[in-house]
C-alpha cells in the first residue's frame, strides 16, 4: 500500500502534520509491563523462557519510554543537507527536537530502499551527535518509518535495540483507506520469538569467552589471610574488588556483554597464583546463525570457510586479554607481574574447585548481561514487596545482591543460561601471555 505513494509524498503530510497526529495509541504498554509479567520470569514451568521475559519487559520500557517522548515531538527542519567531502550532501529527512533532546527520522516507502535504510539513519544520527564534543550513541533518537519487509533490516532492528542499546524505535507506515490522508504510524514491536532469540541462544555458557589473569600477594594491600570463619581481609576484598570494577569500566566502554570478579583460592588450597581475574564477556562468533551464515559461507573457498568464524573468534579472545591486561597495568603497581590464560567457563562454573574451594567477590556485570541480572533481582523484590508467594532471602540493599557472585551463578542456572557442550581438543589448549 505504501507503494502507491512516492516517498516525498508521505514526508510532506508527515511534516504537516507531526507525529503526535498521525502516531497511534499502544495498548499493548499496558498490560506487558506490570510487576505481573515480571513475575512470570520467577515462576511456572518455562524455566527455559525465564531469561527472555526478562529481556523483553526491559526492552519494552525502553520502547515506551521513547515511544511517549518521539510521538509528541517537533520537527525543526526537513531535508537538512549535511555537508561532507563529497560533492552531493547527505540529506536528512526530518530532524525534531523532543524531551529526551534531538531526533533524526528517516522515511523510506520504498520496499527496495529499505535495505540502507538503518546505514542512513545511523549516519545522519552520527553527524548531528559529532556537533557536540563526546556525546554519545544514546545522545540522539533514532526513528525509522518503514515497512521492515525485508528481513535483514528487521534483524538490524532488534540488534540495534538489543545489542548496541541504541535507542531506537521503529514505525509501520498504514492506509486505513488507501489514501495518503489516512496515513497512521503504528509502533513495531518485537515477538516473543524474536526475544527468545536473543536472550537464551546468546546468554549461554558455551558463548561466553574467558580470560584469567592471575598475580601473587602484595603484602599491606591484598593477602591471602582468612579470619577464624573463613572470611577474607577487609582490605583485601576492597582492593581486590576495585580492580574488578575498573576492569568493568573498560568492558562498558567497549559495549561487552559479560562480568567480571575476583578468585582467590582458600588458604588451605595450593595455588602458585594467589589471586585471579576473570573477564567473561559473550563472544558473538560463536553463536553465528545458521541459514545467514550459510548464506556468506556457500561463497568462500571451503578451504576459507572454518577459518571465516575461527579467526574472529580468536580475535575477539585477544580482544579479552588486552583488556585484563590493562586493567592489571592500570591498577595495580607499575609493571606488576600477571600471567594471563584463556579458560573454559562451561567448566568452570561447574568446576567445585573453582565455585566452592575458592572466595569469589567483586562481581561486575556489564551490557546485556548486566540488564537482565538487575531485572532478574527487581522481579525478586516486587515479589517480595508484595507479600504474595514465597518470599527469598535477599539484602535490604539491592547493591550487594548485584555485586553477589553466587546470587550471579545461581541467577545464570536458573534463568535459561544455557551449559555448553565439552569443549574440543582445540578449544581447551590454553594461551598464556605475560603482562
Amino acid at each position: 500500500m505504501v507503494g502507491k505513494f512516492s516517498e516525498r509524498e508521505v514526508h510532506q503530510f508527515v511534516l504537516a502534520h507531526g507525529l503526535e497526529a498521525l502516531v497511534k495509541d499502544c495498548p499493548q504498554f499496558d498490560v506487558e509491563l506490570s510487576e505481573e509479567q515480571a513475575n512470570e520470569a520467577l515462576d511456572g514451568d518455562e524455566e527455559d523462557f525465564a531469561l527472555w521475559r526478562i529481556i523483553k519487559a526491559r526492552a519494552l520500557g525502553k520502547l515506551e519510554r521513547i515511544h511517549n517522548s518521539v510521538r509528541y515531538g517537533t520537527f525543526v527542519g526537513s531535508n537538512v543537507k549535511l555537508p561532507t567531502d563529497h560533492t552531493t550532501p547527505m540529506e536528512l529527512d526530518l530532524l525534531g527536537l523532543h524531551e529526551d533532546g534531538h531526533f533524526v527520522l528517516e522515511l523510506k516507502v520504498d520496499r527496495a530502499a529499505e535495505r540502507n535504510a538503518f546505514s542512513e539513519l545511523f549516519a545522519y544520527s552520527n553527524y548531528i551527535a559529532g556537533i557536540f564534543a563526546l556525546s554519545g550513541h544514546k545522545d540522539i533518537t533514532n526513528v525509522l518509518v518503514a515497512g521492515l519487509d525485508n528481513k535483514i533490516t528487521k534483524q538490524a532492528f532488534l540488534y540495534d535495540l538489543l545489542i548496541a542499546d541504541r535507542d531506537i524505535v521503529v514505525y509501520l507506515p498504514a492506509f486505513a483507506d488507501g489514501t495518503l490522508e489516512s496515513l497512521q504510524l503504528d509502533l513495531f514491536l518485537p515477538s516473543d520469538e524474536d526475544f527468545r532469540h536473543f536472550t537464551n541462544e546468546l546468554l549461554s555458557h558455551d558463548a561466553m569467552a574467558c580470560v584469567v589473569i592471575s598475580f601473587e600477594d602484595m603484602n599491606g594491600w591484598f593477602d591471602s589471610e582468612e579470619s577464624e570463619g573463613g572470611s577474607l581481609n577487609d582490605w583485601t576484598r576492597m582492593h581486590l574488588a576495585a580492580l574488578s570494577g575498573y576492569a568493568a569500566q573498560l568492558m562498558e566502554a567497549e559495549r561487552l556483554h559479560g562480568f567480571c570478579f575476583i578468585r582467590k583460592p582458600w588458604k588451605s588450597i595450593p595455588r602458585y597464583y594467589r589471586n585471579s581475574l576473570f573477564v567473561c564477556a559473550l563472544n558473538p562468533f560463536r553463536i553465528a546463525q545458521p541459514q545467514p551464515a550459510e548464506a556468506i559461507l556457500s561463497q568462500l573457498k571451503e578451504e576459507d570457510r572454518g577459518a571465516f568464524r575461527e579467526y574472529a573468534e580468536m580475535a575477539f579472545d585477544g580482544r579479552l586479554i588486552r583488556l585484563a591486561q590493562r586493567a592489571v597495568e592500570d591498577c595495580l603497581t607499575h609493571h606488576h607481574s600477571a600471567e594471563v590464560e584463556t579458560a573454559y567457563w562451561g567448566a568452570i562454573v561447574t568446576d567445585m574447585q573453582e565455585v566452592v574451594f575458592t572466595h569469589n567477590f567483586g562481581f561486575r556485570p556489564t551490557g546485556m548481561m548486566r540488564e537482565a541480572y538487575v531485572a532478574h533481582l527487581n522481579a525478586i523484590y516486587a515479589r517480595n514487596a508484595s507479600g504474595e508467594g514465597w518470599t527469598e532471602d535477599v539484602s535490604l540493599l539491592k547493591s550487594n545482591e548485584v555485586n553477589n557472585w553466587m546470587r550471579a551463578w545461581m541467577f545464570m542456572e536458573s534463568c535459561g543460561f544455557k551449559d555448553g557442550g565439552e569443549p574440543t581438543e582445540d578449544e581447551d589448549d590454553d594461551a598464556s601471555d605475560d603482562v
